[in-house]
């Protein structure tokens, strides 16, 4: 009785032996040029969220470099450039996400609530530019009236 559950073992080692090692796993290339789904999308937010600077200018300027972006890597493109302080960056991303035409519910979404902040940031930027350049203005004339007050007081003899 003890035999058989040997020999059935010693047989299963055996032929697993015979086996074929599995092939490597090749990445999955993405032959449709449709938009991930929302589920990935908001993954790689996270994930471009937790990089240091450092490693997101190294990603930045690894997927500028490339010629062909699919739309996962564009995506990732518009994530990495959305974190960048300059307005131009902020329009280059704002760009890249109008650039995504079919997507799925959820990641169209997604989309749009980018675009928005991303349109929203660039607003903001140009307003407080604007604003402290009005500021600049201001004072300045605070410092002219304040030069000419001085030339016009007469000067006090005893």
């Amino acid at each position: 009785m003890t035999l058989k559950p040997v020999l059935l073992a010693g047989l299963l080692l055996t032929l697993n032996a015979c086996v074929a090692p599995p092939a490597p796993e090749r990445p999955a290339v993405r032959t449709s040029q449709t938009v991930p789904g929302g589920t990935a999308l908001l993954g790689e937010l996270a994930r471009v969220a937790a990089l240091p600077a450092e490693q997101r200018r190294r990603e930045l300027a690894e997927l500028e470099g490339e010629r062909r972006l699919d739309d996962a890597r564009r995506f990732q493109l518009a994530a990495l450039l959305e974190r960048e302080d300059g307005v131009e960056a902020l329009e280059r991303s704002l760009k890249i996400l109008g650039a995504f035409t079919e997507a799925d519910p959820r990641a169209q979404t997604l989309l749009d609530l980018m675009k928005r902040s991303l349109k929203a940031r660039i607003e903001l930027r140009q307003q407080t530019a604007r604003a402290q350049e009005l500021q600049d203005k201001l004072e300045q004339i605070k410092a002219l009236e304040k030069s000419l007050q001085q030339r016009t007081i007469p000067a006090k003899t005893p």
